[in-house]
């Protein structure tokens, strides 16, 4: 499953979610790139100079808010950021705190070999994650080999 440049298949958790992503990789087409980002199923938030913010079309299970700040430009390794761009990923991940009155929430980037961190797309890309009160969110880290039972490529 290494063979897909943008998609990492094994970790989509919906048929659809899988469909979105092969689609794209088929057209060669990075699913996290800004510009093709499907705004009628998810909001853009707000856009800086080397991320943006985006509401997750694929929200996890018990999440109030899942939100996502992703790398605008094309990046795939953590050795990609420069000091500009994590000092402005602080500063969105505090905007997101104040706009999106974010009481208690999860910021987790996933990075390298997507069988270890779970990620199913390979753009950089942070999850933020508010859980409805009372509630707890799986996020799993690690990925697997094989695609989930009954999804299919």
């Amino acid at each position: 499953m290494d063979d897909y440049k943008y998609i990492y298949p094994p970790t989509a958790r919906t048929q659809d979610q899988l469909n979105v992503m092969l689609k794209a990789e088929a057209e060669d087409r990075d699913p996290l790139a800004l510009e093709n980002i499907d705004q009628e199923k998810q909001a853009i938030i707000f856009v800086g100079e080397h991320w943006f913010a985006a509401e997750n079309r694929y929200p996890r299970e018990g999440s109030e808010q899942h939100l996502l700040i992703i790398a605008k430009d094309p990046m795939y390794a953590v050795e990609d950021i420069t000091s500009e761009a994590w000092m402005e990923l602080y500063d969105i991940w505090k905007k997101l705190i104040d706009e999106r009155k974010l009481s208690g929430a999860a910021f987790c980037m996933r990075f390298g070999d997507p069988a270890r961190s779970g990620a199913s797309l390979k753009r950089l890309h942070v999850n933020v994650i508010m859980p409805k009160k009372g509630e707890k969110v799986r996020f799993p880290i690690g990925g697997r080999a094989e695609l989930k039972e009954g999804l299919h490529l």
